[in-house]
């Protein structure tokens, strides 16, 4: 109807008989979202092609609308796709929480984002974390620990044995006197994962209000690589969003 399907250059009805050596060409463009308020945002592009979008996250930002007119990080997306004269709707396959930085991925074409949603529901999209964390780990280690919805606090989760399972991998990377930056990776993923299980080894992470102690920074966690199997060249892409500034800083200290 819309005249998206073009037989040798011409649009044609949906009941048309193809030849041999027709040529057969597909619009896939969609509209922009048209709800969102574009905002420059000056983002960092870690990856761009015709079908995905991996920018780096800042600090203290949603990626979704929440309802009360907060910045999100789709409205800079949205000004990204119309200063590029990209005709796409914005469409992230994961989230991260308000203070966690780094690669957020977005799929431009809306055909192909059933694949990705299943990648990720199948763990076949692997994400790392970087973390800072209060006292000193000194060994890796692997946490197998149920996680189910705290009862009595809004928002919160914690170990229960009648959560749902939940394993998360740490490796020490660079230690202080009195805090220790880690690399983490999940085999499964609940909400605030990486959060409550370093918080059940007492070990809970720098700026975390939540699970651990209120201080000066933020919940100290940085999404810093990201590695998929591309659907149409079938490469293996992977993604790298380097240590933000504040994190860098406090190991220093």
């Amino acid at each position: 109807m819309e005249k998206r399907i073009l037989v040798n250059h011409k649009p044609v009805q949906h009941n048309i008989v193809l030849n041999e050596n027709d040529l057969v060409e597909i619009d896939l463009y969609l509209n922009q979202d048209d709800h969102l308020e574009p905002i420059d945002m000056n983002l960092k592009i870690l990856y761009e092609d015709d079908f995905v979008l991996i920018v780096d996250k800042p600090i203290h930002m949603i990626v979704h609308d929440d309802g009360n007119h907060t910045l999100c990080l789709d409205q800079g997306v949205q000004f990204y796709y119309q200063k590029t004269n990209q005709h796409h709707p914005v469409r992230p396959i994961h989230r991260l929480d308000r203070d966690t930085s780094g690669c957020i991925f977005y799929c431009k074409q809306p055909y192909i984002q059933p694949y990705f949603d299943e990648q990720l529901k199948n763990k076949k999209i692997e994400r790392t974390y970087l973390a800072l964390v209060e006292g000193i780990i000194d060994k890796e280690m692997t946490i197998h620990s149920p996680i189910a919805k705290d009862r009595h606090i809004s928002n919160k989760y914690r170990v229960s044995p009648n959560g749902k399972a939940a394993v998360t991998h740490l490796r020490p990377i660079q230690k202080t006197t009195n805090m220790t930056s880690i690399e983490c990776t999940l085999q499964s993923r609940r909400t605030h994962q990486i959060r409550v299980h370093l918080a059940s080894i007492h070990h809970p992470l720098i700026g975390d209000s939540l699970y651990g102690h209120a201080q000066k920074m933020r919940c100290a966690l940085h999404s810093h690589s990201l590695s998929f199997i591309h659907p149409i060249t079938h490469e293996k892409i992977t993604v790298i969003s380097e240590l933000p500034s504040d994190m860098k800083a406090c190991m220093r200290k």
